[in-house]
């Protein structure tokens, strides 16, 4: 991946991934343990924007590895997967509903956001190890806790989230290295 796309990644979870983790503080879905700003922790951004970069470099490289296409998905399909992405993400802490009814909703969606701009054996793969990794990654996660987790410290419903996050993100990873 070329060191512009990198940093583009970077950035994006930087600012986008931290405004939407905002909704869960804001909505009391998880708690930091030492808040800095806004209920955040300082290394916030930080993370999400390492999650999105090196979590974008993993995509490219599984992408390949796994034997991927080539093709790139439409401009219009990755920015509509984004938005889903983006509008699920906040869901998951605005939603007034059960854990359960929460898990049905990002599932359906993630389902959804696979198909527009992926729907391939090497994807489903790479949706597969994001749905074990990212939610592994948190529930080891000292520095906060979700206020009404399922198993493990989380909730039942954070690996759809990553199952949204996976193909929308890892394809503008891939879209990002295409052109950076």
């Amino acid at each position: 991946m070329k060191p512009r796309a990198f940093a583009a990644l970077f950035v994006v979870g930087a600012v986008t991934l931290t405004l939407l983790d905002s909704i869960h503080v804001h909505t009391r879905t998880l708690v930091y343990a030492h808040p800095f700003a806004f209920g955040s922790a300082w290394w916030v951004p930080l993370l999400m924007g390492s999650a999105a970069s090196l979590g974008g470099l993993a995509y490219v490289e599984g992408w390949k590895r796994f034997g991927g296409p080539a093709k790139l998905p439409s401009g219009a399909s990755l920015a509509r997967a984004l938005l889903a992405f983006a509008m699920l993400y906040a869901a998951s802490g605005l939603l007034p509903a059960t854990a359960k009814s929460k898990l049905v909703v990002l599932a359906v969606g993630a389902v959804v956001i696979f198909r527009e701009v992926d729907g391939t054996m090497a994807g489903a793969k790479l949706v597969a190890i994001g749905v074990l990794v990212g939610p592994f990654a948190e529930a080891v996660n000292p520095g906060f806790h979700y206020v009404e987790p399922d198993f493990c410290r989380i909730p039942i419903w954070l690996p759809a989230l990553y199952a949204c996050a996976t193909p929308a993100l890892g394809q503008l990873a891939r879209r990002l290295g295409a052109v950076a």
